[in-house]
């Protein structure tokens, strides 16, 4: 196998879909929207991790009188030992923890899973991130690798079956674009080490995708977890990302907070 093959059947278990189907006045059938993440664990609690601009698109399309039904999380890459049956997901925007700024370059987004979602995503495979697989884009390494699902790799036949293709597309380091201003202290950015339309023409529904640093040593493959894709200037091919270090650093307070308010509320 390649090394993107194999880097898929290692971290795939990690990575997890967010699907939906959207209602509005001016579309006339159901539109099927499908979002790239991934899963990690801070202590012992399990969170839903992708880009904070799709929960802010979600939340305007809400105010603009849409609504969205049919949530479910897709496990598939993970090995989904259930048929490809994805698991039917409750969605409340007020339980997403979201930092959306352009301005500034910040992109995050995520949502604690209860122990139902966590029983479910076990069972098929997925498993999350340990902080002992978080990295930043300043360490070494030997390659860096985004997973995630195009937009036009989806296929729906408007009733139960949703298909799309799991892409690993290996990346390099790039310098920041001319106009990023202070949006380069809270982004890195990549381009596809390889032609990009030797498996993708279009990387639109990657956004909230992770990437992983990858380093060989003493003959066996390791990654971190580096950072969430964010956007992609088109005509240059530039990908832009969040670092996940930072944003897995201030989940880990949101926990420690909590624990310490429940601890307190019932006496330990």
């Amino acid at each position: 196998m390649s090394l993107s093959e194999r880097l898929y059947h290692t971290v795939g278990r990690h990575f997890v879909t967010l699907s939906c189907l959207q209602h509005a006045p001016q579309l006339k059938k159901p539109k099927l929207l499908i979002f790239s993440g991934f899963l990690v664990d801070v202590d012992d609690v399990w969170f839903y991790v992708t880009a904070g601009h799709i929960l802010t698109d979600v939340s305007a399309a809400l105010q603009s009188g849409a609504s969205f039904d049919v949530w479910r999380l897709g496990d598939n890459s993970a090995g989904n030992r259930f048929m490809g049956m994805a698991i039917p997901y409750h969605f409340d925007i007020e339980n997403w923890i979201v930092i959306n700024d352009p301005e500034k370059g910040l992109d995050y987004a995520a949502v604690p899973l209860t122990d139902l979602y966590c029983l479910s995503l076990s069972a098929g495979g997925a498993s999350p991130i340990g902080t002992n697989a978080w990295g930043t884009h300043l360490d070494e390494t030997d390659g860096w690798a985004l997973v995630g699902i195009p937009s036009e790799s989806i296929e729906y036949d408007e009733q139960t079956l949703i298909k799309a293709r799991v892409i690993v597309a290996p990346l390099k380091s790039a310098p920041p674009p001319h106009n990023a201003e202070e949006k380069a202290e809270n982004q890195f950015y990549a381009r596809f080490a390889d032609d990009p339309t030797n498996f993708v023409e279009d990387i639109d529904g990657m956004s909230g995708g992770p990437i992983f640093s990858l380093r060989k040593h003493e003959g066996q493959w390791k990654y971190w977890v580096i950072g969430v894709q964010s956007a992609w200037y088109r005509e240059s091919g530039l990908l832009v990302a969040c670092p996940f270090s930072s944003f897995g650093a201030a989940l880990a307070d949101v926990v420690a907070e909590a624990k310490r308010i429940h601890v307190g509320l019932h006496g330990g």
